[in-house]
């Protein structure tokens, strides 16, 4: 009897801990567990783990699958990875995505990642379903047709069969023409007879054409375009990037000038309103642009609103250019030593591209001046796309840049194979300067990173009669990988909070169509996510994972 006795009571004293302990732990448990997979965390150690917990956001834990589901409550939603590679989520440094809602997503077809002329035209078929009739489609440069397996300009044929009701417009990296179907001939009444292939005043009135419709626009449908491209931007790894603003030559009567894009109705209206919205599905830093020198740079930072921001949108900086160069690739001087004086005064974070050797060596020269104004290292102060490699930059301008704090953004525009050098990747690397890749798309180069990592790996090019990077600037897998993570926080802003899977980081993150790190290189420009979370919400899912996309 007593022993019995005791035995209720002790039961009596487990029910009463538990019935206090239990509210506690439920409310400290994760909200989601990932486990059964290979996660690569990133950190430095390279460390890769089974499994993780999230709460709030945030990593909570790493480790094997058994202890992180231990940790789980009864609220814990808890996914197999089946063995999936996950990364940390990718970052593009440089990336004019904002461009996609006033040039709207949903009326466009990039067949980046196709490289079977047959499949690109069943995008165009497919996208056409998509979009009213009578509406223009077209694509913008940033691919090149050199990359299908049989290469060239569609023709008005191939166009008419695949969008016979619908004008569109198709234009590729490297090639000065345009190519449009029927339906556009009659639009812009032109001969229907004629091939089709648009060049000159006749390209011109159809960049026209297309940008009059488009300008017809609403902020919420240019933020439902943004959200389309997005949302393709998730299916493709990246949670995060730095917009590079950018001229908007393509659709504006610019009289041979450039006309600075995001301004009046290409301004933010549409992020801002998936900001407000809460449909905002990546990271974004915004730049504001200004091409014309010290006046306008005046006029666009008349409120010092650099950084201003959390860490899901943010105003960064101003650039990607502060005055226009001249042929030889130079700003205009004393006029850029005001501006970045100026700017350093002010404190403004400022990204500026190079292509040149000789403007490269002109701009840390008049860094170095505005560093003794104000420290340009709290600022983030970047060289983008810095041109002229292997050569440029040299050691000596990393090192240079390197000591003012500033950081360096190689791009992979050269991926296209239209020719031009390509950036000195390893040399970069090895500097241990702030670096990131980049793509430099929508117009310049492929929007897909792991198409920029294939580039920084393999050296390749879709032209295979065109050189690509140099055996002795191409970088490791690892490293390639850590120059679209790990390495790119400091350049949206977010430096020790993205970039790795680590307790306390954001959880931001990707679980693969294939194993980055036993694939053939060839195949790394293929890879997509199949399961994309940004700060612990699932953004995107698909083939195993479908039934948690949001989309549902």
């Amino acid at each position: 009897m007593v022993r019995v006795s005791r035995i209720r009571f002790a039961a009596l004293i487990v029910a009463l801990v538990w019935a206090y302990a239990a509210p506690a732990l439920a409310q400290n448990a994760p909200d989601v567990v990932l486990y059964n997979g290979k996660i690569s965390t990133v950190d430095a150690n390279n460390t890769t783990v089974d499994a993780l917990a999230i709460r709030d956001g945030k990593i909570l834990a790493t480790g094997t699958t058994a202890r992180m589901r231990a940790l789980a409550g009864p609220a814990t939603r808890q996914i197999d990875l089946k063995q999936r590679r996950v990364l940390p989520g990718l970052v593009d440094a440089h990336l004019h995505g904002l461009r996609t809602a006033y040039q709207c997503w949903l009326h466009s077809v990039q067949p980046t990642l196709i490289s079977k002329r047959s499949a690109a035209l069943a995008l165009y078929k497919k996208r056409a379903a998509q979009v009213p009739p009578g509406d223009w489609m077209f694509s913008t440069t940033g691919w090149t047709s050199l990359q299908f397996d049989v290469p060239g300009m569609y023709t008005k044929a191939e166009l008419d069969a695949a969008v016979p009701d619908h004008p569109l417009l198709v234009t590729e990296s490297g090639n000065n023409a345009g190519q449009v179907n029927s339906v556009a001939l009659k639009v812009l009444g032109m001969d229907p007879s004629s091939s089709g292939k648009l060049t000159g005043p006749e390209l011109r009135k159809a960049y026209l054409a297309v940008g009059a419709e488009l300008a017809k626009q609403t902020i919420d449908q240019q933020a439902d375009c943004l959200a389309g491209f997005i949302r393709e931007m998730n299916h493709l790894g990246l949670t995060a990037w730095h917009d590079g603003a950018g001229e908007d030559d393509f659709f504006k009567d610019t009289d041979g000038r450039r006309l600075e894009s995001l301004r009046g109705s290409q301004d933010r209206q549409a992020v801002i309103q998936l900001y407000r919205d809460g449909r905002l599905n990546m990271r974004l830093d915004t730049q504001i642009i200004s091409f014309r020198g010290m006046q306008n740079v005046r006029r666009d930072t008349v409120h010092a609103i650099s950084g201003i921001g959390d860490d899901m949108l943010r105003i960064g900086g101003i650039g990607e250019e502060v005055d226009t160069a001249g042929p030889d690739g130079l700003y205009p001087m004393p006029e850029y030593q005001q501006i970045v004086n100026y700017l350093a005064q002010n404190r403004w974070s400022l990204e500026h591209h190079s292509n040149r050797g000789a403007a490269q060596l002109e701009q840390v020269g008049a860094w170095e001046q505005a560093n003794k104004i104000y420290p340009i290292k709290n600022l983030r102060w970047f060289m983008t796309h810095p041109g002229e490699g292997p050569t440029y930059p040299t050691p000596d301008i990393l090192q240079r840049l390197k000591a003012l704090g500033a950081g360096v953004v190689p791009t992979a525009s050269g991926v296209n194979g239209r020719g031009g050098a390509y950036p000195p990747f390893k040399r970069i690397y090895e500097s241990g300067i702030h670096a990131c890749a980049a793509s430099d798309a929508l117009w310049a180069g492929p929007y897909a990173p792991f198409v920029t990592m294939w580039y920084m790996v393999s050296g390749n090019t879709f032209n295979p009669k065109a050189p690509g990077v140099g055996a002795d600037q191409r970088l490791t897998r690892e490293q390639a990988l850590r120059m679209e993570t790990a390495n790119c926080g400091w350049f949206v802003y977010q430096e020790g909070k993205i970039g790795s899977l680590e307790p306390g980081k954001y959880a931001d993150l990707i679980a693969l169509s294939d194993d980055y790190f036993s694939v053939p290189v060839s195949e790394i420009k293929d890879l997509t996510s199949v399961l994309t979370m940004v700060g612990g919400r699932i953004v995107f899912a698909d083939a195993e994972f479908a039934q948690f996309d949001p989309r549902r």
